[in-house]
């Protein structure tokens, strides 16, 4: 365990890992359409900055209050929920994050849908899956 020395490494610990994980978002969504192939020489640089920081930021596993950092919930065995806890908390309590559908092949019927809360102040991340709505 590696704890933040203060609260000013902890903004700059949650700003760097949102960077990361908004790159890696934009990434995905550029490589579907092609663009990744356009322009490799820019996304390879963004993708070694990127990739500096993730390494340096994930040396730190708790926030100087002793929190942890993130969380990751498993969903039906596969979907992975990646969550930042906030640095500094404003909204005290659990909230809803999103809502989405629960994975399921093409062939496969309905299998209903899941909702993901965190609550900064307690470093919690809690899904709650349900199965499909059943018609009367």
């Amino acid at each position: 365990m590696t704890i933040s020395p203060n609260l000013a490494t902890d903004i700059l610990i949650h700003a760097a890992r949102q960077t990361v994980a908004c790159h890696e978002w934009v990434d995905d969504r550029l490589g579907d359409h092609g663009v990744c192939d356009d322009l490799p020489d820019e996304t390879e640089a963004l993708a070694g900055r990127t990739a500096d920081l993730r390494r340096a930021v994930h040396e730190f596993t708790h926030y100087s209050d002793r929190r942890p950092v993130a969380a990751v919930e498993i969903i039906d065995g596969h979907t992975h929920v990646h969550y930042t806890f906030e640095a500094i908390i404003e909204q005290p309590g659990e909230r809803l994050l999103f809502t989405s559908r629960r994975p399921a092949d093409p062939d496969e019927p309905d299998r209903g849908h899941y909702r993901v809360y965190a609550d900064d102040r307690a470093a919690t991340l809690r899904v709650e899956a349900y199965g499909p709505l059943e018609l009367a």
